[in-house]
């Protein structure tokens, strides 16, 4: 999906910003699992803890979010010790809500029993996963100040190969403050997704229209496209995505960067399972740039003239066959065991064993339409056709460059358009799948 219109992110923003002091997030913080070193042991949330003129060191500030996290019953208790100016106007409920997405986070791991502050070479290596797409557009992270990054640690964890769960600490000269601005762009962030999420989940495809339609700023999508859209999303994760919502994996959780992972999810044409990602981006004016890949899902398609089914991919034909359905053409060619058949306006293709110029049976390989006429791919798919049009019939073919298969029992086959400057279609090639 392209970039969303600013205006109406930052509306509805403002509206999650009010909001978050009641909403619930969840996150998995990316990033590969280090070596536990240097953990310090977490006891009591009093242990250790020094205070010395109102204030708390980073070690200490980590000490009791970390304990916030382990248990909700020690939530109020830590908020209370940490000290107004270290807060940086953080809220209660933010501070809750943040504990909790970590809590969950970490309960896939088991009990926590200390924690530990990456070095320098880890943290940098942290936030270049964080920042790795190289686009100018996006936010850096470096906008949230000196960060600093405390992972929790577990005896034994049951879950090793999972995201380890990390939270961040802003390093303000010689302190430390709850990192109150990256926590409320990462509630921010996750909110919106989890919204584009909720709509699916809940097929309200009127909402889902709204939120998507602003990705699209041209002309060739009309009301009628987004809402074939709209339908078309909804539709694929009903059929396709095995996985319930609350199982999606947030594998990388930031403000400038969401990566959500969908563990089970069926191919187009079912026949096996595979994950697939969903990511947010931030972008420097502060709308959001959504990327969800959906595929286009695609039923056979045959030759039709005059409106009538006449050929079938994948099929065999001898040249009386073709003949009696189509036709003789124009012309003939015989070249590297196959031969080609012109049209006024179409070229078959069909694979043959027979050598010299004449061929007994063919299996038909490929269709390409060229000028307007007589010949269509099903009853709406023709030479001739506006972008828009053909959006209505395939919504996400412009997700992926206007190119998709499908399946019969003869083989896979791929269709892909060819567009003049005005956006019509001039050329349709339907063929067999490369390897």
């Amino acid at each position: 999906m392209k970039k969303l219109n600013n205006s109406k992110v930052l509306g509805f923003k403002s509206i999650l910003v009010k909001a978050l002091t009641v909403m619930m997030c969840a996150s998995f913080i990316f990033g590969t699992a280090l070596a536990s070193t240097s953990c310090k042991v977490i006891n009591n949330i009093t242990d250790g803890l020094n205070v010395t003129n109102n204030y708390l060191t980073e070690t200490d500030l980590a000490r009791l979010i970390t304990n916030a996290i382990i248990s909700e019953r020690n939530v109020g208790d830590s908020y209370e010790k940490i000290p107004k100016t270290q807060l940086d106007g953080l809220s209660y409920s933010m501070f809750s809500e943040y504990c909790a997405v970590l809590r969950k986070c970490s309960n896939e791991h088991g009990t926590v029993d200390s924690f530990r502050i990456l070095n320098e070479t880890e943290k940098d290596q942290y936030f270049a996963l964080i920042n790795s797409v190289n686009n100018d557009e996006y936010r850096d992270l470096g906008i949230y100040g000196n960060l600093d990054v405390i992972e929790l640690c577990y005896s034994e964890d049951k879950s090793p190969s999972s995201s380890p769960v990390r939270f961040v600490i802003n390093k303000s000269g010689n302190k430390c403050l709850m990192a109150s601005g990256y926590i409320t762009d990462c509630m921010l962030a996750y909110s919106y997704i989890n919204h584009y999420f909720d709509m699916i989940d809940d097929h309200n495809t009127d909402a889902l229209e709204a939120i998507i339609k602003s990705s699209y700023s041209s002309d060739i999508y009309m009301n009628s496209v987004i809402r074939a859209k709209a339908d078309y999303i909804a539709d694929y994760y009903r059929l396709k995505v095995k996985t319930v919502t609350d199982e999606y994996e947030l594998k990388l959780f930031s403000p400038t960067h969401i990566i959500y992972e969908i563990p089970e999810v069926f191919t187009v044409d079912g026949g096996s399972i595979i994950s697939k990602r969903v990511e947010l981006y931030l972008q420097r004016d502060g709308s959001y740039n959504l990327i969800d890949k959906v595929p286009v899902m695609m039923s056979e398609l045959r030759l039709y003239m005059d409106g009538e089914s006449k050929l079938r991919m994948g099929s065999v034909y001898t040249p009386g066959d073709i003949y009696d359905l189509i036709g003789k053409p124009i012309m003939s060619t015989y070249i590297n065991g196959a031969v080609i058949l012109v049209y006024n306006g179409m070229t078959l293709t069909l694979k043959t064993d027979d050598a010299g110029s004449s061929w007994t049976t063919g299996k038909l390989s490929s269709i390409a339409l060229r000028n307007d006429g007589v010949y269509t791919l099903g009853e709406n798919i023709y030479i001739g056709m506006n972008i828009s049009e053909l959006l209505l019939t395939y919504p996400m073919f412009d997700e992926s460059n206007y190119v998709g298969s499908f399946k019969n029992g003869n083989g896979e086959f791929v269709l892909a358009f060819e567009f003049d400057d005005y956006g019509n279609v001039t050329r349709i090639k339907l063929g067999e799948a490369l390897g």
